[in-house]
């Protein structure tokens, strides 16, 4: 490429230096894509890890297009290649479910994959389970502010920079977050 030509894909360096930049609100956005697209078969973490891996190891990310962008398209490709994968996937059925035993040879494979009903349940459940943590916070909004990004996987400095609080500060709200959710579950949540 000469002096006079404009790159029109960024190299694995580039790429790299971009995810090494990513500002606290862009994290938030990634994990919030990383939610939106995890599935039973890959958890938010792992599919952001993997979306890392691909960029770094040759997907081509074009110069014009945001790298929050580009790495979002790629959780969303990772995510609809691994649902592809269930569903040409052969059931696993587990052995004592057909013998009645577990036979001491073979091996007895749980079936990872949700049905399309028990999915639905668990969508519901952790939706009621949300919105019941986040009612216990409806006087306090910084508290309120802080639990909608615990629940988002912001760590503690991302969600200092969210809430405006300072250490001490933030230390106390979180005290204070931890127990009121143990006084409201004592036990646990339980659906």
């Amino acid at each position: 490429m000469n002096s006079g030509q404009v790159a029109t894909h960024r190299n694995r360096d580039e790429i790299a230096d971009a995810i090494r930049t990513l500002t606290s609100a862009d994290w938030a956005r990634l994990r919030k894509v990383a939610n939106y697209y995890a599935r039973p078969q890959i958890g938010p973490k792992d599919l952001l890890q993997e979306a890392f891996v691909r960029a770094l190891d040759g997907r081509t990310c074009p110069a014009h297009v945001d790298v929050v962008k580009f790495l979002a398209e790629a959780m969303r490709s990772i995510a609809d290649g691994e649902g592809e994968k269930v569903e040409h996937r052969l059931p696993l059925v587990s052995i004592v479910a057909k013998t009645g035993e577990a036979l001491p040879k073979a091996v007895n494979y749980p079936d990872p994959a949700l049905s399309a009903e028990d999915w639905l349940i668990d969508e519901e459940e952790a939706g009621l389970l949300r919105r019941n943590i986040l009612a216990n916070f409806d006087d306090d909004p910084v508290a309120q502010i802080m639990v909608e990004g615990m629940m988002e996987e912001m760590n503690a400095e991302e969600l200092r920079e969210l809430s405006g609080l300072d250490k001490t500060a933030y230390d106390s709200k979180r005290k204070l977050i931890r127990r009121r959710i143990d006084k409201q579950y004592p036990e646990g949540w339980k659906p």
